[in-house]
């Protein structure tokens, strides 16, 4: 019987078959096989020609598969899916079936669409997050993944309907060129590389040409490669490695488990100086998404489970799958105290970590009809064993204070967490940093550097134990970070900062960056994330969700917030306005040269910057969500932007941008809450309003520079708004000030003088302020970013 290593390589390649038959890769294809692999329909054609190409790859390419495993019967397991004959085929098979979450009989060879049949290698895959779907919401057309290898911006949606075999050609022979790459790799390595490999290659291939051809032949492949495993430990612990036990649809033998890193904003933000203010961000930042990717990796090892068994890990969360056995049942406590204690002694208390007891399910449970289901009762398992959180170690342990107090009445706190004892002090007497934030502050340093990254996830220690980053491209079982490298894994690591100049690798302090704004030198920072999150995963897919579209959701939207938010950073401008000595000067700003990141992955982002760079980067942001969605109302933004001096601590500008978030999210409509905004400046618009304040911004910016508006008719406008927003709101003590109700007339008045330009912009554009209060209310943004502007101070 095959290993789980040859059982898990076979799952993850089962299907490459159908990549070379759609590009009519023939040199692949033996005649001979058709018997052995395919079944013979009723009309003389064999059906699933796909797996005939998949032995022809498994054979062609033997070598490259890593020493030690048999090829034989990866390549047997792998074209028998649709034709098992022996236990070990069947759990490929099975593995096949409860991946696409419906049982396929049989490979469609046209689509019917009428007078004009689609071939099956002529239909492109749909974008799955424009299928989505919330109730209240409107609908669009369902757009499609472009057929190009997953890197910039290819992620987003595009509009073409058709494919051909010669884009799966183009595509297949970098494919084929970058898996001989692979060859001489160790297993462990040769099955990182070959997860990246796949999801450079087949996020955009179908895994199905039927009418819901929106799930990725990588997802599908991965999730195969995840239940094939899960199989193979359940049957082997219980004694039960038969077919007919295998084929038993009503046995519990999975198990899905939840982890969740809860108070990361909270930690992330939480310095108790200005020193290595930066550096510590941005290592507290990669910290905690290491650490999901490092406990998912920890707890799948320690059940003997492959990586393909993380179903999903972004944002400090991951969902694993793991056998439903007795040994599951001993082990999830012991690695939940385990994993609570090591978060105790690593974060006293800053942060906490839940792992959830998991939900069992069945092979019924996990099928297309009742995937949605499921799906939902593991999140409220989750909710559940939130409100536990970290009592098993605090039962066992008790307070975390009591193990470090006589350091802490030693040497005191550390100066930059103010939580773990200093390490003593220096020759002025001031207090050391802790050895957690001084091996921090190093990671920062290097980490906008690096080149290469290295987890150990083999047991729990210290974190600057458990990753190593390095600037040197080639360390040994390493990935490369942010760069395609053929032959190795990639990870995507959005830790960017803007440099004092191209040759120099010195980064910009915060005071340099605010130092690039327009006119008053201060930073902004926006915070957003992707509104209405929890519907998204538990309802907007209805009947079609199954876990390889659960899962191709979740790495859409991470891969948007890390991978390609970092190359639009560096890629996209912004024009930048100024006049010197009253002359205009437009000049294209790179994003990357004026904005932070604070951290970016998931669903969500939060970033630092040059005031007006941020501003404009928002609306420019939210503009890639629409592409990437088509336009998708179920899928929308919400942000909020803050101003403040470099010399405010980042916690406190981090919790203002919080409440201009919060009052995002709670934007109305109708009397609904909408959602789908930004705040600025305390005025709440959508993106549309925000789009026309910006432009309005820049009109008055340009009016007031070249003295065609004076400066304190703008100045009252801030005032005029104030006082529409109190009659408006209907303040009891705001409304006896008959100066309030006034605001309309007064405006118009301090209009009077002011006349239009050649174009007739001005006035009338002032005058369109004062057609209601909303307008003048949310005029505010336009005037607060021209003001800024100005002001030199």
């Amino acid at each position: 019987m095959a290993t789980l290593k040859e059982i898990t390589i076979a799952a993850w390649l089962h299907d490459v078959g159908k990549f070379a038959q759609r590009a009519e890769r023939n040199e692949l294809y033996d005649k001979q096989l058709e018997g052995q692999f395919c079944k013979p329909q009723n009309g003389g054609w064999y059906s699933h020609q796909h797996v005939v190409y998949t032995a022809g790859f498994l054979e062609k390419f033997k070598d490259v598969i890593p020493d030690g495993i048999n090829v034989y019967d990866v390549r047997r397991m792998a074209a028998s899916h649709h034709n098992p004959s022996s236990y070990d085929e069947w759990l490929v098979a099975q593995g096949d079936r409860l991946s696409s979450g419906a049982d396929r009989c049989k490979l469609l060879q046209d689509v019917d669409e009428g007078d004009n049949p689609v071939k099956f290698y002529e239909k492109p895959m749909l974008h799955i997050l424009s299928t989505l779907h919330i109730e209240g919401r409107g609908k669009t057309s369902g757009a499609h993944c472009s057929m190009r290898p997953l890197a910039e911006d290819a992620i987003l949606s595009s509009s073409n309907n058709k494919i051909g075999k010669d884009d799966y050609n183009r595509l297949w022979n970098l494919f084929e060129a970058d898996f001989l790459k692979l060859k001489g790799l160790d297993y462990n390595d040769f099955m990182q590389a070959l997860n990246s490999l796949l999801e450079r290659y087949w996020w955009c291939i179908p895994s199905a040409t039927n009418s819901d051809a929106d799930i990725s032949l990588y997802q599908h492949s991965k999730t195969t490669a995840a239940f094939a495993a899960t199989l193979h430990a359940w049957h082997k612990e219980n004694g039960m490695e038969t077919e007919t036990a295998l084929k038993d649809e009503s046995a519990k033998k999975f198990r899905f488990l939840k982890g969740d890193i809860s108070g990361i904003q909270k930690y992330i933000f939480d310095i108790k100086t200005s020193d290595d203010n930066a550096k510590l961000l941005r290592a507290k930042s990669f910290q905690l998404s290491a650490l999901s990717d490092i406990l998912a990796q920890y707890i799948v090892g320690q059940f003997g489970m492959p990586s393909a068994n993380i179903i999903t890990s972004a944002g400090g969360n991951f969902m694993l799958l793991l056998p439903n056995t007795q040994k599951a049942m001993e082990l999830i406590p012991q690695l939940q105290l385990e994993i609570e204690t090591y978060f105790l002694n690593e974060f006293a208390g800053k942060l906490a970590v839940i792992i959830s007891d998991g939900i069992e399910a069945s092979a019924y449970d996990v099928s297309q009809k009742n995937a949605q289901k499921l799906i939902n009762d593991i999140g409220y398992n989750a909710d559940i064993c939130k409100q536990k959180k970290m009592q098993k170690a605090l039962q066992k342990h008790g307070a975390i204070l009591d193990g470090f107090y006589a350091e802490l009445q030693k040497n005191g706190e550390c100066p930059k967490c103010g939580v773990f004892p200093s390490v003593g002090t220096d020759t002025d007497g001031h207090a050391l940093p802790c050895k957690s934030c001084d091996k921090l502050t190093e990671i920062g340093a290097q980490l906008v550097r690096s080149a290469s990254l290295v987890y150990k996830a083999e047991q729990l220690g210290h974190f600057g134990d458990m990753v190593k980053v390095s600037r040197k491209e080639s360390v040994p079982h390493s990935a490369s970070i942010n760069t395609y490298v053929p032959g190795r894994p990639l990870a995507y690591m959005p830790y960017t900062a803007p440099r004092k100049d191209t040759q120099n690798n010195d980064l910009l302090t915060f005071s340099d960056i605010a130092m690039l704004a327009t006119g008053n030198k201060k930073l902004a920072m926006f915070k957003a994330d992707i509104d209405n999150l929890g519907l998204i995963f538990s309802s907007s897919l209805s009947e079609r969700m199954s876990f390889s579209r659960y899962a191709d959701m979740s790495h859409m939207l991470h891969y948007f917030f890390s991978a390609f938010y970092t190359w639009f950073l560096q890629n996209h401008t912004y024009t930048k306005l100024v006049y010197e000595d009253g002359k205009r000067q437009e000049t294209k700003v790179k994003y990357a040269d004026t904005i932070y990141t604070v951290f970016s992955g998931g669903d969500d982002l939060c970033i630092l910057g040059a005031w007006d760079a941020v501003m404009h980067f928002a609306l420019d942001f939210q503009k890639e969500l629409v592409k990437l969605t088509n336009g998708n109302p179920s899928l929308s933004i919400s942000g909020g932007i803050v101003l403040a001096s470099p010399s405010v601590p980042a916690y406190m500008i981090a919790a203002s941008a919080e409440e201009e978030l919060e009052n995002s999210k709670g934007r109305m409509e109708s009397g609904k809450v909408v959602k789908n905004a930004i705040t600025v400046f305390g005025t709440t618009v959508s993106w549309e309003e925000y789009e026309q304040c910006m432009n309005d911004g820049i009109l008055l910016q340009e009016c007031l520079s070249e003295n065609k508006l004076p400066t304190g008719v703008v100045y009252k406008m801030i005032d005029f708004a104030r006082r529409a927003e109190a009659v408006q709101q209907g303040d009891v003590s705001e409304l006896l000030d008959m100066r309030n109700h006034l605001w309309k007339s007064n405006f118009r008045y301090v209009l009077r003088n002011v006349k239009n330009d050649a174009k007739g912009e001005i006035r009338n554009k002032l005058l369109e302020f004062a057609t209601s209060a909303e307008k003048m209310i949310k005029s505010r943004i336009a005037v607060s970013y021209a003001l800024y502007t100005q002001r030199k101070s």
